[in-house]
């Protein structure tokens, strides 16, 4: 910790606090993740690492280095200058559908590389989403992400392929993991996607439910009730027949997403589907015509660029955070000497 000189906070993650530092001999700009030590977020601390050190993507965030001290661990990555929420609703900066559609390219890209090391995030959602000074955007806390077992060791041991349900922000829940389900693949990535594409034409949630019942009763109000047709295989979801649904027929998806793109309106239809055999992969929704018809996406080095400090522009922060920070990460102040 010598080696790093904290600057001030950036914010939280799944299980940690995030502050920006400066690398002493070299001048950079990192960001530090501290977190505590508990069996759980050592667990996910582990997971994350592992992710991270196999990842190797322009759209996913670096780790730069690793290690533990007084009880707590830290992940130094590369120090990201804004989120995508920040720049979706900066009403200083103009987005137009080109920009747009080039945010979803990069975050599909990353998605693709992902999945492609047999990587789930599970977490997918606006908030882990960063954008660079350059203006790229990369995929970041991966503290629920998990390898996947491959199909040949799956179909030895059956058992090895429950995974938690416990996963994901519930507006970015796939419909079975709402259920209950402990068996699942990437596709519970693209669910999350498809409400990421929506939400950032619409700048608000695609399904937001403030409870698990109030999700699933939206989820179920737009999308219709589960048939044999839409969901064959939903009464294998555990807690699917705890519930009774009245019947309705779904939203169209034009209705559902108006005013936006019908390509695009496609591709997230193609998206949240009950039937997660259904939905498109990554590499498929990269091929879809919605990137490849006017307006073209932007190239990426006229994206627009986050200025300086920029989420310290839109959140400034409270004077009790400072206590907070000061509380959290008491250990690196006593090794590095320094204060806020």
């Amino acid at each position: 910790m010598e080696s790093y000189k904290i600057l001030e906070r950036i914010g939280e993650g799944t299980h940690g606090q995030v502050v920006q530092a400066m690398e002493r001999s070299t001048g950079q700009i990192v960001a530090i993740k501290c977190v505590r030590s508990s069996d759980k977020a050592s667990k996910n601390l582990l997971r994350e690492i592992e992710s991270l050190k196999a990842l190797d993507s322009d759209y996913v965030v670096k780790l730069l280095d690793h290690f533990c001290h007084s009880f707590s661990f830290y992940l130094v990555l590369e120090f990201v200058a804004s989120g995508l929420p920040e720049m979706l609703y900066d009403d200083d900066i103009w987005l137009d559908d080109f920009h747009l559609k080039t945010y979803a390219r990069m975050l599909l890209a990353g998605v693709v590389h992902m999945h492609a090391t047999n990587i789930v995030h599970r977490d997918l959602k606006p908030a882990n989403l960063l954008i660079s000074s350059e203006g790229v955007l990369k995929i970041a806390d991966f503290s629920l992400s998990r390898l996947l077992l491959t199909t040949d060791v799956a179909e030895d041991d059956q058992s090895n392929r429950c995974y938690t349900g416990q996963v994901a922000t519930r507006r970015y829940r796939a419909p079975e993991l709402l259920f209950g389900s402990v068996h699942y693949d990437q596709s519970i990535d693209m669910w999350s996607v498809g409400c990421i594409l929506a939400e950032m034409q619409m700048k608000t949630p695609l399904f937001s439910g403030d409870s698990d019942m109030e999700q699933i009763a939206i989820v179920v109000h737009n999308l219709g009730t589960p048939t044999d047709k839409t969901w064959p295989n939903r009464n294998e979801m555990p807690d699917y027949n705890k519930l009774k649904f009245t019947h309705c027929n779904p939203v169209p998806t034009n209705v559902l997403l108006p005013d936006i793109d019908e390509l695009l309106v496609d591709l997230v239809g193609k998206l949240i589907l009950y039937n997660a055999d259904k939905r498109l992969n990554a590499q498929e929704a990269l091929l879809h015509p919605y990137f490849f018809n006017e307006p073209l996406p932007c190239l990426e080095h006229l994206m627009p660029k986050p200025p300086k400090d920029h989420r310290q522009k839109l959140l400034p922060k409270p004077t009790e955070v400072i206590e907070s920070l000061d509380k959290n990460f008491s250990c690196l102040y006593t090794i590095l000497d320094e204060t806020l």
